[in-house]
């Protein structure tokens, strides 16, 4: 199954690379966005900090019909040193979140990505004015689903199906972004197979889930207990000003050593969120979002904590730019009992 699927989706790229293409054109977009972090607890600190990200857009179409596009994302590098000579000084631009996107009107769309096109619905159910409760830049330790974006992935999209649906599978393999295309990603690792669906059977409401497993390259001397597969769902309701989400994601991870007493490897976990929107006006919009992450332990002997975090945030649009305050709690970082902190930012956003 899974050798038939690569062969489609190679042979839908090729063919469609085959047709001439007529000259495209190429647009910049991006944001700049300073912030002022407030940090107490586990992980006490005070910051200000500017990011940006630089968006490449190429775009044209064939003389079948068919369209395409090139994306790519210009990043600062948060990693090396300015002696390594393996990783980009931190700082350093560097491109990633790179694909390829051939539109084939009503048979759907085939990409390829490296680092983006990211298909796992854990954040499905979310609906924080200003960011997930997981990006604000506190670690805080929560396990979610592997998403197709951690990979180099071949994917098919499905046209609009009836109620508004649609549907995607991916399979990735170990990327090495802003490479040659014949670049090696190095030593052999696992590959992953992810599908994705998305249905709106009502007016107002929105059903979202998707599902991956990954597969281990055989080297022979590892006899995997279990591989690392999971999933997730979300449920959104939208009436009037107010829009209520409510999603679970799971992930058993890959244990690779028989389970015995005293055994610290997570069997699976389990998230549990809910969320809640209002837009005020069409300026300004709040929520209140809240979710929980439980950690079941291979052995039942170990005691088990769970996390739990809860945000109030705002958003205010001011035009050309948007001001958001946030302000998330956390519980038991990193399911360690007693591990908490809070988290208070201010950002102001640009876009363009």
């Amino acid at each position: 199954m899974k050798t038939i699927m690569k062969t489609l989706f190679v042979s839908i790229a090729s063919l469609s690379l085959m047709f001439s293409v007529n000259a495209g054109e190429l647009t910049v977009s991006g944001t700049a966005k300073a912030t002022y972090h407030v940090t107490h607890g586990s992980q006490s600190d005070n910051t200000i900090g500017i990011t940006n990200e630089l968006n490449f857009k190429a775009s044209g179409e064939m003389d079948n019909g068919f369209g395409w596009a090139y994306n790519m994302a210009l990043d600062p590098s948060t990693a090396g040193t300015a002696s390594s000579t393996t990783v980009p000084p931190s700082g350093s631009a560097i491109n990633d979140d790179t694909s390829i996107v051939i539109t084939m009107n009503d048979m759907g769309t085939a990409k390829i990505c490296v680092s983006t096109c990211g298909n796992s619905k854990e954040y499905a159910f979310d609906q924080s004015a200003y960011t997930s409760m997981t990006d604000t830049g506190l670690s805080e330790g929560i396990v979610y689903p592997i998403s197709a974006s951690s990979y180099a992935s071949l994917q098919y999209h499905t046209p609009e199906l009836p109620f508004g649906t649609t549907a995607s599978i991916a399979y990735g393999q170990t990327k090495k972004d802003g490479q040659s295309g014949n670049a090696q990603a190095g030593s052999n690792g696992t590959n992953l197979t992810a599908y994705s669906l998305v249905t709106k059977p009502v007016d107002g409401l929105t059903l979202s889930a998707s599902y991956f497993e990954t597969h281990d390259y055989d080297d022979g001397t590892t006899t995997e207990q279990q591989m690392d597969e999971g999933g997730a769902y979300g449920i959104v309701y939208a009436a009037g000003n107010f829009t209520l989400g409510y999603g679970k994601s799971y992930r058993a991870p890959e244990l690779s050593t028989a389970v015995g007493a005293g055994t610290t490897d997570a069997e699976w976990y389990e998230n549990t969120g809910i969320s809640l929107g209002f837009a005020v006006n069409d300026e300004l919009s709040v929520s209140y979002t809240t979710e929980e992450s439980e950690v079941n332990y291979a052995h039942s002997a170990q005691t088990a904590y769970e996390i739990d975090m809860n945000s109030i945030q705002a958003a205010y649009s001011l035009g050309g730019a948007t001001l958001s305050l946030a302000r998330a709690d956390y519980d038991n970082i990193s399911y360690t009992n007693g591990l908490d902190a809070s988290d208070t930012i201010i950002a102001i956003n640009f876009a363009f």
